[in-house]
């Protein structure tokens, strides 16, 4: 099921939920796969050329309700996927949860509830929602709830270019901005 959402130049046009078989492995990833609009602007005189949005982050928020016998609540999840830069038109931020959560957690092809930050050089440009957080105070409340527990499942869902996937869907990837790597000099 996709949601849409658009708004500014640079936007969440849909987000789908897919499980997959990456291949050689047991069981099925869940992914996200988020259509990202970038139009052109120039008015914004932050951007080097008005067809390119530069230094984008796409930050992933996940809420997944467990199944009935397995405990009772939800697991949270967090990943951020930074890309260098994105040429007006359409593109796709992709994440993924493996397989032994996606078994473990039950998990059909849609989560509970989601949240998508879109920032530009660390700055907050646009926030879209799963249907279920539309309102502020639930919204507020998902915040604190992935802020407080998130924690423990840092580095399980993944951004593509942290993925088996990787290599997958080769003319929808754009290029990754890598933030873990240490700058020359420092």
């Amino acid at each position: 099921m996709g949601y849409s959402i658009a708004a500014g130049s640079v936007a969440v046009r849909e987000v789908e939920f897919t499980r997959l078989d990456a291949g050689g492995r047991s069981g099925d990833w869940l992914e996200c796969a988020i259509e990202l609009e970038v139009r052109r602007d120039t008015q914004d005189r932050s951007r080097r050329d008005p067809d390119f949005v530069d230094d984008l982050s796409v930050t992933l928020m996940l809420g997944v309700e467990l199944a009935r016998g397995r405990g009772e609540g939800f697991e949270f999840y967090r990943a951020q996927a930074d890309f260098v830069a994105l040429k007006e038109g359409r593109h796709f931020a992709r994440f993924y949860l493996p397989p032994e959560v996606v078994e473990r957690d039950q998990m059909k092809q849609e989560v509970h509830s989601f949240l998508i930050q879109l920032s530009v050089a660390g700055e907050l440009v646009s926030e879209s929602v799963s249907r279920q957080l539309e309102r502020p105070q639930v919204r507020d409340s998902f915040l604190a709830r992935v802020d407080a527990e998130s924690g423990r499942n840092d580095g399980v869902l993944a951004p593509q270019n942290q993925s088996p996937f990787l290599l997958s869907y080769p003319r929808e990837t754009p290029s990754f901005r890598d933030t873990n790597r240490p700058v020359l000099g420092q």
